[in-house]
């Protein structure tokens, strides 16, 4: 389904590359700032321990805050009466999150963020209680996701050993909760989830920002988004993302193709971005990184779509334009076909063209997050790049043939990555709201 900045989850069954981190699932995610592949069975909620917590008087100093979450209630980015385009939709989510990001950074106190009434709606809280977790289960629980991460992402993994040890145990949390999500829909368990499970996995998303988490994974994230000023909105836009994959097997133009993409992949990139952080000497807005983070994840889940086509319409499904692909005179019988034809050819050409727009303008930004954090966003970027230029060597056949990028390259690219981290920020920073379009 998906892809993100490290971009990023239902569940695959793990059979041959699709336990490689070249060949990640096709929809969902992967690599915004974080990269995802599919789930493994044994991240499953349903096996996970139960949180402990402890009495306040034998908390001790390493005890988890539950206190920074801020649970928003706004409205969702796709409501059927709103006549404005996708990509304006997800830009007020991405200036909802800028803005929580500048009001952290503005404040002496980590702990809390504080919400002026006037300055939100109702429906939005803040955390008034200090549910405490068990550091022994906090451990363990981040301990697992590094794990998860590890054997799932492994380019993704070593990048994070740059970072310190907080942004990197949030990262794995995000990471694997992302990838739970995902095993919802996208795996062997796929025909037995309905609208109601995915109402229930969001419930449940809505108590772990309430500092009630379920299990022993939930609180690691739990304890993330009280350490990290991040929001509730692009966590529920991922689970609108599984809900659209239970129902829709078709896309009439870009516009419903992007909002599918932000919901599975640009999600991830918003989720990370307070994590990785914003390095000291830039001058972009906090608004342009927030923008570049979800062009990468846009960029990584087209290019999910053009490497999966021949095995998504073995499923029946096309994520791609109808509009588009009508007019390079194909049809979906022509998908369904999987013949390269000239016109193919043309189209795919592009579509190739418009996911590097998307990787451009996420390029960009990169620079600006903070030194230690750049190291696995560059390796995600160079990786999927690297996907594109192997359905071109593939003489544009993704029906038959699996664009993937080799070990070696993926070696490669690590030092590659590397030697980009070490950029400092564009002292004239050229972000801008939209460089990549959505035409």
């Amino acid at each position: 389904m998906h892809a993100s900045w490290a971009s990023p989850l239902a569940i695959r069954p793990a059979h041959d590359a699709r336990n490689s981190e070249e060949s990640l699932p096709r929809g969902r995610h992967p690599v915004a700032f974080l990269s995802t592949s599919a789930t493994p069975s044994h991240c499953s909620h349903a096996e996970a321990p139960k949180v402990i917590f402890v009495p306040t008087a034998q908390r001790r100093r390493t005890t988890s805050h539950c206190k920074a979450a801020i649970v928003e209630g706004g409205p969702r980015v796709s409501p059927a009466h709103d006549l404005r385009t996708s990509e304006e939709r997800v830009y007020d989510v991405v200036l909802r999150q800028a803005a929580l990001m500048a009001k952290r950074v503005s404040q002496s106190s980590p702990a809390l963020i504080e919400v002026e009434k006037d300055d939100v709606s109702s429906s939005e809280l803040t955390l008034n209680f200090t549910p405490e977790i068990s550091p022994q289960i906090l451990e363990e629980a981040y301990t697992r996701c590094g794990e998860v991460c590890a054997e799932y992402a492994k380019t993704f993994y070593l990048g994070t050993m740059l970072m310190t040890p907080e942004r990197q145990r949030a990262i794995w949390a995000i990471y694997v909760w992302c990838r739970r999500t995902d095993e919802l829909v996208d795996g062997p368990n796929a025909p037995h989830i309905t609208p109601a499970a995915l109402n229930r996995w969001e419930q449940r998303l809505e108590d772990l920002f309430r500092g009630r988490p379920y299990d022993m994974l939930d609180a690691a994230l739990a304890d993330t988004v009280a350490m990290f000023p991040i929001d509730i909105q692009p966590f529920r836009d991922m689970i609108e993302g599984m809900r659209m994959d239970l129902i829709k097997t078709r896309y009439e133009n870009f516009d419903e193709l992007y909002l599918y993409c932000y919901y599975v992949a640009g999600t991830v990139g918003l989720m990370s971005v307070p994590v990785m952080g914003i390095d000291p000497l830039s001058r972009a807005t906090t608004e342009s990184i927030y923008n570049a983070a979800l062009a990468l994840g846009i960029a990584n889940q087209l290019t999910n779509i053009l490497r999966d086509v021949g095995e998504d319409a073995r499923r029946g499904r096309i994520y791609l334009p109808k509009d588009e692909l009508e007019q390079f005179g194909l049809r979906e019988n022509d998908v369904f076909a999987g013949k390269v034809t000239d016109n193919w050819r043309a189209f795919m050409k592009d579509q190739i063209r418009r996911a590097r727009m998307f990787f451009d303008e996420a390029e960009r930004g990169v620079t600006h997050l903070d030194k230690d954090s750049r190291w696995p966003v560059w390796a995600s970027l160079i990786l999927y790049r690297q996907i594109l230029d192997a359905i071109e060597a593939n003489d544009y056949d993704n029906f038959t043939k699996r664009a993937y990028v080799g070990k070696w390259k993926k070696l490669i690219s690590l030092p590659a990555a590397y030697g980009l981290a070490l950029l400092p920020p564009a002292r004239h920073s050229s972000l801008g709201r939209k460089t990549a379009t959505c035409t």
